[in-house]
């Protein structure tokens, strides 16, 4: 449920650690959804969190840094960049979380609550119809961007904090995997430009966030070969040449340590031609300093841009003309 005008954190339920007790390292990223490294690195760029030693020595995060973190990760679910949150008081955090969800559009509070308690009743049919009330209602490029993406994040922390059990948030992933499935099928054009091929890396299990940038990418004028979740680099660079795209997408959530991330980016670029870009988003690419050959989109709204400015780079392409080098506003 988002948070009401009285939000605290308290009232939000926002950890489940009981006593105010410090919480170990080895617990951090059931308790916030962040992992380990992603804290770590944290701690020494921004000089938050600030743990604290038990008796043995290891790291233990005081309750109320706990709860920090979650607002921050929420936060970042939102759009905000980790330097603009992360250092932020118990209270100022409070008050962005607030200000985030009163700008939110409250037909999709309802929604999201809705959802959120036909998940909890076991009904899965009203739940896919309350969605499918509010896609009606919203149309589908401000239903993915706006409702999905607040949905995701609440689902989330749900999970976290108790309020939803395994199976029933995979409940709420099979229900919208089948909608952006068909909503995508239903607006693909198999001759659209650009052509882009859609994964995850290895060990990146979130598909949801894939069919959200495929149905953007459709609605755009792109035309989209989804593989699914878990790439390995050698066979994106296969499929590439298979399907002849011009854009490789991944995307990578917050979960995935950014060295990671880096590793496998820069090992895609190693094996892709030069003229085949490289698309990363997701929650996890806003920990990422800028890679050679790499466009980083923060949000599903930079999709748009990005595809004009690739347009007006490539239009030369459909003449016979030779590549030429990116335009301005693309992160390489």
């Amino acid at each position: 449920m988002p948070p009401s005008n009285n939000m605290s954190s308290q009232s939000l339920g926002l950890t489940r650690w009981t006593g105010g007790a410090p919480v170990p390292v080895n617990l951090i990223e059931s308790e916030t959804g962040l992992t380990r490294e992603v804290v770590r690195k944290w701690e020494i760029r921004y000089g938050f969190p600030r743990p604290e030693r038990d008796q043995n020595g290891d790291r233990v995060y005081p309750a109320e840094q706990v709860v920090c973190l979650q607002l921050i990760r929420r936060l970042l679910g939102a759009g905000k960049r980790p330097v603009n949150v992360v250092g932020l008081d118990l209270n100022a955090l409070e008050l962005l979380a607030k200000q985030v969800s009163s700008v939110a559009d409250p037909t999709d509070s309802c929604c999201c609550d809705g959802v959120l308690a036909a998940l909890r009743r076991q009904d899965p049919i009203e739940a896919a119809n309350l969605l499918k009330a509010q896609l009606y209602r919203k149309g589908l490029l401000r239903f993915v961007q706006e409702t999905i993406s607040r949905l995701n994040v609440l689902v989330g922390e749900s999970w976290l904090t108790g309020g939803l059990r395994i199976f029933e948030e995979h409940l709420y992933t099979n229900i919208v995997y089948s909608m952006l499935d068909e909503s995508a099928r239903m607006i693909t054009n198999v001759t659209a430009s650009p052509r882009i091929l859609l994964t995850t890396a290895p060990g990146e299990l979130h598909s949801i966030g894939l069919l959200m940038a495929n149905v953007v990418f459709a609605l755009e004028g792109g035309y989209c070969i989804n593989l699914g979740p878990q790439t390995p680099a050698a066979e994106v660079h296969t499929a590439a040449q298979a399907y002849n795209v011009d854009i490789v997408g991944l995307s990578f959530s917050v979960a995935q340590p950014s060295r990671d991330i880096a590793v496998f980016l820069r090992d895609i670029r190693s094996q892709l031609d030069h003229s085949v870009e490289i698309w990363a988003g997701g929650l996890g690419v806003a920990r990422l300093k800028r890679i050679n050959g790499v466009h980083l989109l923060h949000d599903l709204e930079s999709i748009g841009p990005a595809i004009r400015a690739w347009r007006t780079n490539n239009r030369h392409t459909n003449q016979g003309s030779s590549p030429s080098a990116p335009p301005t506003g693309y992160e390489t």
